[in-house]
C-alpha cells in the first residue's frame, strides 16, 4: 500500500457503492432463496482469496498490485472491505426479509460514500473522527433509498424502517471495532426485522 494514503480512493468508493447497490437491485428480481446461495458462494470465494493470499506471499504482491487502488490502508494484512460486505450480503438474505435486506444493504452502499464525500470536506467540530454533517447526510440518503423502494413497491415505508435508516447513520458514526461493511446493515437490519416482533411478544 502506498505510503501516505489517508484514506480510501474515489476508485474504492465507486467500485464499493456500485457493487453494494447492485447486490440488493439485483435480489429485488430472484426468488426469495437465491440471494443468501449466490452472495454465499461469492462471499466464501472472496474470503478464501484473502486467506491463501495471507498464507502466499506472491500472490497477495499480485493482488495488491492489481487491486491497490480499490484497497484501503492495512487490508493488505486483513480481510477486505469486499469480502465483509459479500459477507454482511448472505447474512441479511439469510436473517431478514427480502424488503428489509435490500433496504439496509441500499442504507451501506449509497449512504457511507455520501456521508464521506459531505462530511471530510466540511469545516466544523468532529465527533469521534467524522464530521455530524456527515451522519445527517447518510441518513438522509437513507430516508431517500426507503421512499424510492416504497414507491416501487419494494418495501413499506413504515415507521420501523425510518428508524432503521437513523440507526444505520449512527451506527456508521460508532467507533465498533469492526467493518462497517458488517456493522451497519446487520444492526439496522436486526431492529427492522425483530423490533416489530419484540413488541408484539410483549403486547397484551
Amino acid at each position: 500500500m502506498p505510503a501516505g494514503r489517508k484514506g480510501p480512493t474515489w476508485q474504492r468508493r465507486a467500485f464499493h457503492a456500485t457493487v453494494g447497490t447492485a447486490i440488493p437491485v439485483i435480489a429485488i428480481f430472484l426468488p426469495d432463496q437465491l440471494p443468501a446461495l449466490l452472495t454465499g458462494i461469492l462471499a466464501a470465494a472472496s474470503l478464501t482469496l484473502d486467506l491463501v493470499r495471507f498464507r502466499l506471499a506472491w500472490l497477495n504482491r499480485l493482488f495488491l498490485k492489481w487491486l491497490n487502488v480499490l484497497l484501503k490502508q492495512g487490508e493488505s494484512g486483513r480481510v477486505t472491505g469486499a469480502t465483509f460486505l459479500l459477507i454482511a450480503a448472505c447474512l441479511c438474505f439469510l436473517l431478514f426479509d427480502k424488503p428489509v435486506a435490500v433496504a439496509v444493504l441500499l442504507f451501506l452502499s449509497l449512504g457511507d460514500p455520501v456521508a464521506a464525500l459531505v462530511g471530510r470536506p466540511m469545516p466544523g467540530p468532529r465527533i469521534l473522527g467524522k464530521s455530524p454533517v456527515g451522519t445527517v447526510a447518510f441518513a438522509g440518503v437513507s430516508l431517500l433509498v426507503l421512499a424510492l423502494l416504497s414507491a416501487a413497491g419494494v418495501a413499506e415505508f413504515s415507521g420501523t424502517l425510518v428508524v432503521a435508516a437513523l440507526i444505520a447513520g449512527l451506527v456508521e458514526l460508532a467507533p465498533i471495532p469492526l467493518d462497517d461493511n458488517l456493522t451497519v446493515p446487520l444492526i439496522s437490519g436486526s431492529f427492522a426485522q425483530y423490533f416489530p416482533l419484540l413488541l408484539t411478544l410483549g403486547g397484551p
